[in-house]
């Protein structure tokens, strides 16, 4: 579901501050410990992260070349990118942003109440997608480890943050492009 709402500013925006408001409410309620400081440290450590996020993608995405087909692979790739291929602007910046409230809600709270797997199972679900980038959907549990354990050794929810808001604009940023290419005559 939450790939799907990134086309919807509006929607992505209010999803985002539910998700941050819940957690921020649920983190302060069971006295859980929240440590949000943007030091240099936690910035370069999130864009570390993204870096390690952006590799590891880019590896899934050639495995997933060699093992099916360059067909099979664009296709895949063409089936999220549809969602994201016309972001505006303040679109593709608000991606970053709404990221913040997925990780005070899926690592602030739910990582510290559940544990690492369990909210990075969580994290998968909410986003699960249609049948077309069902694999895409299950990827999205890796992702959420890596950003759990992000959170593990730094103890700041800025690191994931950073590591998970660079993600997401460098996404659509790349699908945008990716369409963009596509669609181009031969």
């Amino acid at each position: 579901m939450l790939f799907y709402i990134k086309r919807y500013l509006w929607l992505e925006i209010g999803v985002s501050i539910a998700l941050a408001g819940a957690g921020l409410f649920l983190i302060r309620r069971l006295h859980f410990s929240l440590v949000l400081t943007p030091s240099p440290f936690a910035v370069v450590s999130g864009a570390a992260g993204w870096a390690w996020l952006a590799t590891w993608t880019f590896a899934v995405q050639l495995g997933y070349r060699l093992t099916r087909g360059p067909r099979v692979a664009d296709e895949l790739t063409a089936s999220l990118a549809k969602e994201f291929s016309n972001p505006s602007v303040i679109q593709i910046v608000f991606a970053g942003i709404t990221a913040c409230g997925e990780e005070i809600f899926f690592r602030g709270f739910l990582q510290q109440a559940l544990g690492l797997v369990a909210a990075s199972l969580l994290f998968m679900l909410a986003h699960f997608g249609k049948k077309d980038i069902r694999v895409v959907s299950f990827w999205s549990i890796f992702q959420g480890l890596y950003l759990g354990v992000f959170f593990l050794y730094s103890g700041n929810l800025v690191v994931p943050m950073v590591a998970h808001g660079l993600f997401d604009v460098g996404g659509m940023i790349y699908f945008r492009r990716f369409m963009a290419q596509r669609e181009k005559p031969a």
